[in-house]
């Protein structure tokens, strides 16, 4: 009698789900709670480009009904999504994200060799500023056993003496402006000013610009993205931010 009472009050204390007017509801010592089911959302398709993004959205903008969001969170991505809506219970779906792999990049600090230098100056960054001056300088400059080079703190001077040696004595500027390879490829990378510092072990570039490039970056993405939805935002189908 004591098993059958302990299992007739185990039988009660377990949960009930019923189905009233299509909804269902679970029905248990701490109350009743509407269950709700999971709703499926598909995963972002994953875009390489902005001229991919624009292709998509012009595509579905003429369809959807509810406004497109285009937002730009980093220097090298893009995220297309749509308002909260009541049939995702108030959640978003993101569309699609881009993502710029395929840029080379550039650390906040490299050092390398003179000679690699010279090749990452060429073919890792955008032509303008300063890049002619740092390729000059670099072809001046020939590697040997011993340098002795005089660092004031604002700008460096390289003295020859049988090692890294310029072919004429000069100061090297300690600022330059770059631009490194560092967003989508579709637009202007982002001016970047970088430190300069020169050993006999090669040159050191040195962000000096406190991440700014960063902003102008996303600044640029998003006016390329409005310039070429210029009509979708127009008509409000579409909004582009930061």
């Amino acid at each position: 009698m004591i098993a059958k009472a302990i299992e007739k009050i185990e039988s009660m204390a377990k949960p009930i789900v019923q189905e009233i007017e299509g909804k269902f509801f679970m029905l248990s010592q701490d109350g009743v709670r509407e269950i709700h089911p999971d709703i499926p959302i598909p995963d972002p398709i994953a875009l390489h480009s902005l001229d991919a993004v624009i292709t998509m959205v012009k595509a579905e903008a003429i369809d959807s009904v509810h406004p497109i969001f285009i937002s730009v969170p980093s220097a090298t991505s893009v995220e297309v999504f749509t308002k909260a809506l009541p049939s995702l219970r108030e959640k978003r779906c993101v569309f699609y994200k881009a993502l710029a792999s395929d840029v080379p990049g550039w650390d906040a600090t490299v050092k390398m060799p003179f000679d690699q230098a010279a090749v990452a100056l060429q073919t890792r960054f955008q032509d303008g500023s300063d890049r002619d001056y740092c390729l000059q300088l670099l072809s001046n400059i020939t590697t040997g056993a011993k340098v002795t080079y005089n660092d004031i703190g604002v700008a460096t001077t390289v003295v020859t003496q049988k090692g890294v040696s310029l072919q004429q004595n000069q100061t090297i500027r300690p600022l330059v402006k770059l631009r490194p390879y560092r967003t989508f490829q579709e637009v202007i990378q982002p001016e970047g000013l970088f430190l300069i510092r020169i050993d006999e072990r090669g040159i050191t570039f040195t962000e000096a610009d406190g991440g700014m490039w960063r902003l102008t970056a996303r600044k640029t993405v998003a006016e390329y993205l409005s310039k070429a939805l210029a009509a979708e935002i127009e008509g409000g189908a579409v909004k582009v931010m930061l």
